[in-house]
């Protein structure tokens, strides 16, 4: 069957469109009808539950009795019930049915006995019931004048109604051709209208060489009469039809194997072998037992018809699927992982919190029937690692980003909204990017309009663009790795944007991430001669502030801080002996940005101070010159102290013992070691009197205001 097909929710017409095993039944079916003897009202009936195929089975028993009709044995008549509304047009077109096909069998003087026969039955009272009491209890339901009106036009006086019949019986037991009624989706009507369905069939449908095949679903069937005739049950259905048949269900193989197509069809394949293995685990445990029926297939095409277009490649497809599974059959459970995001993503709860995976799980399970718990509980621990008790680390999550897993926090929220929101990037973007990473225009220009599209929380998307590099670090060519390397340094200062840092320290500042990001991408990859010549290339036309960190960096490899370790020679940044030759490099680049003017404007003012005094080998000399100099400038002196203002965050205990839910900032004098860099007596002067002058830019004392008010407290000992 086509996509299309699926789509439309239409039922099949030819064996060559049966992927489920409908027409083996359908063509033993239309046998048994062809062979029954003498019919008089022969009942079969189809019993099948909603979605399961009865329409397509009788599209098939149509198509193997197409010789029989062709050569006048046998004629159609296709009762279109749900066609009419309330049990008066039902009845009427039920007879009026019946007159249209068969009238035309009939002898000239047998051509108005329906109509004839309708009147009278019609005729007999407000009640229709006891007119057509041929054979049964009765039908309930008062006529309206309308339909009265149109039984006077239609139908004509004559006899007494049980001559009419008799008369009616005889005409159509001469016929050599016989007449089978198709009454399809009953179940549609309303439970008195589809109760009516099997009363006329019993009661007027007692005709000679005239059968009936009624499609509908028996349980439903069967508890509308329980209610209506409590004393009768499911006999009064007994009554009525002959033989009985339930619609084979589909062969689970034929149906996971239909449903695996329409995937492919829609989501494509994944390529990775193990995101392929992964697919068909989830497939099998969390997708196939919901599909029972050809339209639960239907209804999980078409979900996935709408919704994979706007989530497409950035979304897991097993992921996808068994989400799409839940929403449609589970759809508490469904909305359950929606709004706990944090109590299904990651490998477990943090700050040492534990919890038994179990008890959590069960969580989510406990409003679905106890049926259905043991299936939604193995789509919960596919879909989410931390159900598993596996004890998954944390360097899994990176792993799961990069398959771009509901599982991660980043990428949770894309499985919910249909598209990519702003905690993460589109994958193309990320593909792109990789695949221009030897383009060094390409690769500035990116991020640089990263750098201003600023996301709902103040942070750019530069932080992002970092972090997807890390994840895809494996997909990058070696080949491109000078040049992305010194892109990046060349607009590190650029992009290392205050707002991206994560609140209250400098942990994952951009220049963090490049860190990060040249790591990851050499150390595994390059050895170490390989990466010195990468990374002494790429500092080359390095920005100050991304130079004189990435300097620090390679020295400290080999120059640890007291009680630690030097790194072993595959950790370590560049060659031990190249480090002067980058020292100097750096030293000449710090010199040159002081000379013109760009140093003071740096948003890194202090750091790079300091690590001047330590690269230099004049006992801070050149740095001190140049701070005394810069001394003389009230604007250099309202930028020392916004660079020697730090800025920390506390949490305290908070009421009754409770943890504060907000840090607090604290505004602090970072004076220690100034004495090194700066004259810190002639400092204070030059802060004192700006103190006290009215002629600097507000913006620019504003900065002396807040360092000195500061500095006062530090030396009270109230910047605690």
């Amino acid at each position: 069957m086509t996509k299309l097909g699926y789509f439309n929710d239409a039922p099949i017409l030819t064996p060559n469109d049966d992927r489920f095993g409908i027409d083996r039944f359908a063509q033993s079916l239309a046998q048994s009808i062809k062979n029954i003897e003498s019919p008089i009202g022969a009942t079969i009936a189809i019993n099948g539950p909603w979605g399961s195929g009865k329409s397509s089975a009788v599209n098939l028993i149509r198509h193997h009795l197409k010789k029989d009709i062709k050569n006048g044995k046998l004629e159609l008549i296709d009762f279109r019930c749900w066609w009419f509304r309330g049990e008066d047009a039902l009845t009427l077109a039920f007879l009026q049915e019946l007159n249209a096909s068969l009238r035309k069998s009939l002898g000239e003087k047998a051509k108005e006995l329906i109509p004839r026969l309708g009147k009278k039955l019609l005729q007999a009272g407000p009640v229709v019931g006891p007119a057509i009491n041929l054979a049964t209890g009765g039908i309930g339901g008062a006529l309206t004048s309308g339909s009265m009106d149109f039984a006077k036009r239609f139908f004509s006086e004559t006899e007494s109604i049980e001559k009419l019949f008799q008369s009616l019986s005889k005409a159509l037991e001469k016929q050599d051709k016989r007449f089978l009624v198709l009454i399809d989706d009953i179940d549609r009507l309303t439970p008195n209208e589809a109760l009516l369905i099997f009363r006329l069939v019993k009661s007027v449908g007692r005709l000679p060489n005239v059968m009936y095949l009624l499609v509908f679903d028996r349980e439903l069937a069967e508890k509308t009469v329980t209610v209506m005739y409590p004393s009768e049950g499911p006999h009064f259905l007994e009554k009525i039809i002959q033989a009985s048949f339930e619609l084979p269900l589909p062969a689970r193989d034929d149906l996971n194997m239909a449903a695996l197509s329409q995937i492919e069809t829609i989501c494509g394949q994944p390529k990775d072998k193990e995101q392929l293995l992964r697919l068909m685990n989830i497939f099998y445990d969390a997708v196939s037992p919901y599909l029972n029926t050809p339209r639960d297939l239907i209804r999980l095409s078409n979900a996935m018809a709408v919704s994979w277009p706007a989530v497409a490649k950035e979304v897991d497809v097993g992921d996808y699927i068994a989400l799409e599974i839940m929403r449609l059959f589970e759809p508490i459970l469904y909305n359950a992982i929606r709004t706990n995001k944090l109590s299904v993503c990651g490998v477990g709860p943090e700050y040492g919190h534990k919890k038994d995976p179990k008890q959590e799980i069960e969580a989510f399970l406990k409003f679905l029937p106890e049926k259905r718990c043991d299936n939604a509980r193995i789509a919960l621990m596919r879909l989410f690692p931390r159900f598993e008790n596996v004890g998954y680390s944390h360097s899994f999550v990176e792993r799961w980003e990069a398959q771009r897993r509901v599982c991660t926090n980043k990428h949770f929220d894309t499985y919910f909204r249909m598209g990519v929101g702003d905690e993460t990037l589109p994958i193309n973007e990320i593909n792109e990017l990789i695949e221009h990473a030897g383009d060094k225009r390409y690769v500035k220009d990116t991020f640089r309009y990263a750098l201003n599209s600023i996301r709902k929380n103040g942070k750019s998307k530069v932080p992002l663009l970092f972090d997807e590099l890390n994840v895809h670090a494996s997909k990058i060519d070696k080949s491109n790795f000078r040049s992305l390397i010194s892109s990046i340094f060349e607009i590190a200062d650029d992009i290392n944007r205050e707002e991206d840092c994560e609140q209250g320290t400098f942990i994952g500042n951009n220049l963090l991430r490049i860190h990060w990001l040249i790591r990851k991408l050499t150390f595994d990859r390059c050895d170490l001669d390989e990466r010195t010549e990468i990374f002494l290339a790429a500092c080359q036309n390095a920005q100050v502030g991304w130079l004189v960190d990435f300097t620090s960096s390679a020295i400290s490899d080999y120059t640890p801080r007291e009680g630690s370790e030097a790194e072993p020679p595959e950790k370590c940044l560049i060659n031990k002996d190249r480090i002067s030759e980058l020292k100097l490099h750096t030293l000449n680049i710090i010199k040159s940005v002081a000379a013109n003017g760009e140093l003071i404007l740096h948003n890194d003012l202090a750091y790079i101070l300091f690590r001047w005094r330590e690269f230099a080998e004049d006992e801070g000399l050149s740095v001190t010159s140049w701070t005394k100099g810069q001394l003389d400038l009230d604007e250099s002196v309202s930028k020392f102290a916004k660079a020697f203002t730090g800025v920390s965050w506390s949490q305290g205990m908070g009421f009754a013992g409770l943890g504060d839910r907000v840090a607090m900032r604290n505004v602090r004098a970072s004076v220690a070691g100034l004495e090194k860099i700066i004259d810190i007596g002639e400092f204070r002067r030059r802060l004192e009197k700006i103190e006290k002058d009215e002629t600097l830019k507000e913006d620019l004392k504003k900065n002396v205001l807040i360092f000195l008010e500061a500095w006062r407290k530090k030396e009270k000992g109230e910047d605690r």
